[in-house]
This record gives structure tokens, sequence and C-alpha cells, in this order.
């Protein structure tokens, strides 16, 4: 009997240690997933939710703005923000982050038995591991993140067919019709098909006398053409199907890159974009996959060069790219690196030497993440937890909107437009939000407000009642300032995210409350648990104050600035031009 306890401790010690990694890697990816929302176009997909579920129609034509109203809309996310939605209903802003979390697993799911050895599990878990690190920046409730599973489980059905030749192909048609109908990513699914077709036709370039397998082919061809035959399967039909075509036209010129990347993140080139340590992420996945398939060139499938240079292509083109190229790329990483691997003597206490120095990695990350540490170390202001970071909105304007109902229209930033829709629609319409689609790059570079100029230009086109004005950096303080001293325009209220001002009418009273500046509600409190965002806020503080002329508010909140962070960037510098616009002698020299 002992013998068999014995013998029973060392088997369950090793499913232990086989199982750990696994559970951590889905714990890191539970700490990177839980982050309270942090998404411009969130709150036009939810809003459009709600209409598509009251209404049982998808819309056609644009009705949430006064600059493009009636246009035409090809709405191709019906299907993803009736389930925003949904959740929404079911549990709030909480649901949907618990919903988004779920996708991202479900992601490591479908990716993690494609190349997968028994005896080698650390391979697959570091490679998951570098892809949730490389891609934790888009973590968001946006439809890509439904692409990241259906593009997940095209490779996944299409390793399956190269291993075994089975039915299972079949699948990815009724994935399609569904991938159509929830994101504008759904030609990813049709060009990854379309890439193994070639591997397979080119065989012979890559095996010296071998032929095509006709049985593999016909599947193969026959999938590609009935998933983008399917893409017509959609309330917009032709267009909805041509929809990728035309995002690729408004932002595929250098031009037009170089413009949307200036305003727009996510659409920087990535190289450009990334925090030293996100770029150290991704060069490190970039080399090992590069690595895997020169190691194991003899017996490379030739659909892998064919996807690795196509997405490293979209990676370049942009950074929100970067999932998408991670999500391609880490199986085959997996697959040939075990491939390479296999005909080669390992130590005997490698794979579980290797589980345990991966815990340990996984478990400190998750950790981290879970603290609220590890975003701030890649450059990204997010908040742990589950809801919305509200912060983040201008949340003090659409109060005072709601409570007060000035005559519009609104003029604000394009990235407001959504959160606006949430809180204001149907009383009042937007000027711009994140729909490129609907504006075109003409125009949406004509709404954004830039300068002094441009918003006088504006100005005599929609006559506003009403001006959001968002803290941040460019010609942020120069309009701010010319607001501040334009008789016509009044502040009314104001949080640390936007300005809020209202047009007076010339000869007649105000009839708003004007806010006390020296209140002390007139901003939220700071409780200095995010350090990088109480930085930020007390800097937009201190310019606000010093804009609206009253440098002795600005001047009490640096120098309160100043003693919790000592070591702020030109910390002294502005304290000095505050003293000194004041008069006073008692700056440093």
């Amino acid at each position: 009997m002992r013998d068999v306890t014995e013998a029973k401790q060392p088997q369950r010690s090793d499913a232990l240690v086989s199982a750990l990694p696994w559970l951590l890697l889905f714990a890191l990816a539970t700490a990177l997933a839980l982050q309270r929302i942090y998404s411009a176009d969130y709150w036009w997909l939810l809003r459009t939710g709600q209409l598509i579920a009251e209404t049982g129609s998808v819309p056609r034509v644009d009705d949430y703005t006064f600059t493009v109203a009636g246009e035409r809309w090809v709405d191709i996310h019906w299907i993803f923000q009736l389930g925003l939605w949904g959740l929404f209903r079911l549990g709030g802003h909480a649901a949907t982050v618990l919903g988004k979390l779920a996708l991202i697993a479900t992601v490591l799911v479908l990716l993690a038995p494609i190349g997968c050895r028994r005896q080698r599990q650390f391979v697959s878990i570091a490679a998951l591991a570098l892809l949730l690190l490389v891609a934790c920046d888009r973590f968001m409730p946006r439809p890509e993140v439904l692409s990241w599973v259906l593009l997940a489980a095209v490779l996944r059905i299409l390793d399956r067919f190269e291993r075994t030749g089975d039915r299972w192909i079949w699948a990815i048609v009724p994935l399609q019709l569904l991938w159509v109908n929830v994101h504008g990513l759904f030609a990813l699914g049709i060009a990854v098909c379309a890439m193994h077709l070639t591997g397979e036709l080119a065989r012979p370039l890559g095996e010296a006398g071998a032929r095509p397998s006709w049985r593999r082919v016909w599947p193969l061809a026959a999938v590609t053409a009935l998933s983008a035959l399917v893409s017509l399967i959609n309330p917009n039909g032709l267009d909805g199907a041509l929809y990728p075509v035309q995002q690729l036209a408004m932002v595929g010129s250098a031009e037009a890159r170089g413009f949307f990347g200036h305003i727009i993140i996510e659409l920087r080139p990535t190289f450009g974009a990334l925090s030293p340590l996100s770029l150290v992420f991704l060069l490190t996945l970039v080399a090992l996959s590069l690595a895997s398939l020169a190691l194991n060139w003899r017996a490379l499938p030739l659909s892998d060069p064919l996807l690795w240079v196509a997405f490293f292509y979209l990676l370049m083109g942009a950074r929100r790219n970067v999932p998408l190229f991670a999500i391609v790329v880490v199986p085959m990483l997996v697959r040939n690196w075990n491939a390479w691997l296999d005909g080669r003597a390992l130590p005997e206490r490698l794979p579980r030497l290797a589980g345990v120095l991966l815990s340990v990695v996984l478990a400190a990350l998750a950790v981290d993440a879970a603290r609220g540490r590890f975003f701030p170390r890649m450059s990204l202001l997010r908040v742990p937890g589950l809801g919305v970071d509200w912060p983040s909105y201008p949340t003090a304007a659409a109060d005072w909107i709601e409570r007060h109902r000035p005559p519009g229209p609104i003029a604000h930033s394009m990235i407001d437009g959504g959160f606006l829709i949430w809180r204001l629609y149907p009383d009042y319409r937007v000027m711009a939000d994140g729909r490129l689609e609907i504006f075109g790059p003409e125009l949406f570079r004509e709404l954004l407000i830039d300068s002094t100029e441009r918003f006088a230009a504006l100005d005599a086109e929609y006559h506003f009642g009403v001006v959001v004005h968002r803290h941040g950096p460019g010609n942020a303080r120069e309009l701010l300032a010319h607001w501040v001293a334009d008789p016509e325009w009044r502040f009314v209220a104001v949080d640390d995210t936007a300005a809020l001002f209202v047009r007076a009418t010339p000869g007649q009273a105000f009839p708003y409350p004007e806010p006390d500046l020296e209140a002390p509600g007139l901003f939220p409190p700071l409780d200095g648990s995010i350090r990088e965002r109480d930085r930020l806020f007390r800097y937009r503080r201190t310019a606000f104050f010093s804009s609206l002329g009253r440098d002795d508010l600005a001047l009490a909140v640096w120098e309160d600035t100043l003693r919790l962070f000592p070591d702020v960037e030109q910390g002294q510098h502005i304290r000095r031009m505050l003293l000194q616009s004041l008069g006073r002698d008692d700056a440093p020299r």
C-alpha cells in the first residue's frame, strides 16, 4: 500500500507542475483584460446595439451627427453591437469587461493546441504569454476582439486540416458568415484560406518531386470561394462585402496614414508608436518567429512564410494590427520550434525547470498587472477593475448639458463624439465620432478643431451653442485661452478631461450659473492611487487655471504637484514662470 501511495505522490506533483503554468497564463490574461473601459468607440457601439434591439433593424444612414446626417452608413458590426448591448443589459459595463476577458481566453484556448507537445508545453505557454504582452494595449470591448477569436478559429481549423484533411475545414464558411456581420477584418479569413491554398498549390517549389494534393486543394479552393461568397450575406449586401476595400482606400495612402495617425493613435505606424517595453516584446516575437521559420525550413509549410510576410506588412502599417500579427505567428512559432526540437535530445529536467521558471515569471507579471503597475511600464494609462474609467471621458460636460439643456449644436473633438452619443442622443447630435467611413478623410480633416481659425470657420457654418474642449497637447491651451478671452463664450463646467463653454447672447443676462474657480469641488478629488494619471491631471489643472488668468490657483496646484512629484519634468521651470507672472521674486535661481 505504501508503494502505491508513494507512486501517486510524484504523479500528482508532476500534474501540478504541468498545470500550474497554464493556470498562471490565464491568470495573466485575466489581470491584463480586467481593466476599466478606455475606448472612444465603445459608446457609439453600445448605443447602436440598443437601437438595433429596440427597432429590430440595422441602421443604414447616419442619425448621430449634425454634420453628415442622412449619410450612407455601412454598419458592419451589428451582431457585435447587439451582443454588447445584451451584456450591458445583463450586468452593466462590468459585464462587457468580463465578456472581453472571455473572448481573450477563447483566443488562447483555440491557439494552445496548435503545434503543442506534451513534453514541451513550456514552448506553447511562453509563446502565448508573449502574445498577451504584445497585444494587451488593444484589450478593449470592441469588435476587433471578436475578430481575433474568429481568426484564431480559422487558424485552428486550417492546422487540423493540414494534419488530418478532415471535414472540419467546411466550418470556416459559417464562421465567415458570422464574421462579415461582426467586423471589417472578415477579409482576413478569406486571405488566410487563400494563402493556405497557394501554399498547397506551390508545394512542388518546396519539396522536390512533390505534387499538390488535390484532396487538399479542392476543399481549400471551395472554402476560399464560399467564404468570399457568403460575405455578401449581410444587411448591406455588396456594400458590406466591399467594406474592407473602402477602409483600405481611406487610410491606405501614406498621406492618409500620416494624417489619421496624427489624430488616432491606433493608426500610427507601429515601430514609431510603441513604448520601449512594448517594442522589446514585439521585436522578441518577430525574432523568435523568424528563427522558427529558418530552423525548420526543410519541413516548412509554404503557407507559413506567406502568412508571416503578409501580416508583418499589416503590422508595420498601423499599431492596431499588432495583435493580428501575434495571433498568426505564435502558432507557427510553436509548431516550427517544436518540429525542430523533435529531432534533438534535450536534458531530461529541462521541461520541469522551464515550467517552474515560467510559472514564476507569469505570476510576477500577473501580480504586476493586477496592481496597476504593468501598463504604466508600457507608457499606457489603464486602471485595473471592472466598469468604466470615467475620468477619461468628459462626464462633467455631459452632466451639465443634461441638466441645463443649452441650445446646440456642440463643438467637440472626434474622440469625445462616441461618449456624447451615449449620453446625449437623441436630444443632441454630435459633430464627429470614430466612424471614419461616415466622414471620409476630407471632411474629417475639416471637422478637426486644431486652431482658432478652424473653429471660426466651423462656427460660421454650424453656429455652435456649446463647446466641449478636451484638455491635451498641441493647440489645446491656445484654444482654451481663446474661449476664455472671447466675451461671446462663458465657461460653465470643467473636469480633468474637458472644459465646457456656452455661447452668451450679447445684451442679455447669462441664464446659467457660473462656477466658482476657488470652490474645493471644482475638480474631482485625486487620491494618488494612480501616480501617472495624478501627475497628468495636475498638469492639466495648472494649464487650465493659467489660461483663465488665475496664476495664483495654477501655482497652488503646481506647488502641491512638486511636493508629491519632485522629479516631474520641467517642474521648476513651470513654477518659475508662474511666480514671475505673479510678480513674485522668490523663484529659485
